[in-house]
């Protein structure tokens, strides 16, 4: 795990100036493996004394606002996840959307896994990033990397960021047996149904499960002052929005840390449900998600610690 976080620092050598950064795509809703990235990329900045002079969300970035803030030397940095394809179509726009805008600075797409259902969607947004002579995209499978070189000339492998948390989790005592941490939505396996016949009085449910009221309001506070500042557009605001939703993230990560390290054993189709549960060494078998990824993920780069396992029939 200290080798994994240790390889994140590849990522440095792409930044042009480490007082020149924007951060482009942080998550303000309620995935909590979105959230794990987001925590671990923070951390990756403080870290490595990387001075972020706008961090935007996905639905608070604006064109204007980053050109306020933009130089030669700046580089764009943008959130990793599984995320990148023409699933979750917000993600990939806004991408887009900077490549198209932003031609000479320098761009860097953190670690994803990539998916497209549709090959035309695919080649529209291949012709996009070809566009631009100076993207630098972090895959984190094999398959992805193979992808990512239709779209690049700069493409490397790199574990996904949430392992820049790893040793900085609080952990608790394992009082409890088996945890089945199962995905519900959209990429959701067909091998849970034979898993879920085994559960047999564990504790199941997904990330929703975690969520109080008082994440929900974090979320409609944030949201609200987006919307309120894609007509004042104000560069306050949204580090006003970042300082607000980053500190109910931390505490959010904390508690869902404490709850992994629970367990005795995770059984999870979530990819960050493995993830989580190897920065808290708590042993974990995952099941794939509908496309592969969890698979992919657990073959490049966590297949050889003791504590994990693949379920895969």
């Amino acid at each position: 795990m200290l080798e994994l976080k240790k390889s994140l620092s590849k990522i440095l050598d792409f930044i042009e100036d480490k007082n020149d950064v924007v951060f482009i795509d942080y998550p303000i809703y309620l995935n909590v493996g979105d959230l794990l990235i987001f925590a671990g990329t923070i951390d990756f900045f403080k870290n490595n004394s990387i001075n972020v002079k706008l961090h935007l969300s996905t639905h608070g970035a604006n064109i204007v606002n980053i050109s306020k803030v933009i130089t030669k030397n700046t580089t764009i940095i943008c959130q990793g996840g599984g995320n990148f394809g023409d699933i979750y179509d917000a993600h990939q726009r806004l991408r887009e959307n900077i490549v198209k805008n932003f031609p000479n600075n320098k761009i860097i797409i953190l670690p994803q896994t990539a998916f497209f259902n549709n090959a035309e969607n695919k080649e529209k947004s291949k012709n996009t990033f070809q566009s631009h002579s100076n993207v630098v995209m972090f895959a984190r499978d094999e398959a992805t990397y193979q992808l990512f070189k239709e779209f690049s000339n700069h493409v490397y492998l790199s574990p996904d960021m949430a392992h820049e948390l790893y040793g900085t989790l609080p952990k608790s005592s394992k009082s409890k047996s088996t945890l089945y941490f199962l995905r519900n939505d959209v990429e959701k396996n067909p091998i849970q149904s034979k898993v879920q016949n085994e559960i047999k009085g564990n504790d199941c449910f997904d990330w929703d499960s975690l969520i109080t009221k008082q994440d929900n309001r974090a979320v409609y506070i944030a949201c609200k002052l987006i919307g309120l500042n894609r007509r004042l557009k104000f560069i306050f605001l949204d580090k006003l929005i970042f300082k607000i939703w980053y500190a109910h993230t931390s505490s959010l990560v904390l508690k869902v840390s404490r709850v992994f390290s629970s367990y005795e054993k995770v059984v999870t189709s979530r990819l960050h449900g493995h993830i989580l549960s190897c920065l808290v060494d708590t042993p974990s078998a995952i099941i794939d998600n509908s496309y592969g990824k969890n698979t992919a993920y657990y073959e490049k780069w966590t297949k050889d610690l003791a504590i994990t396992s693949l379920l895969d029939k």
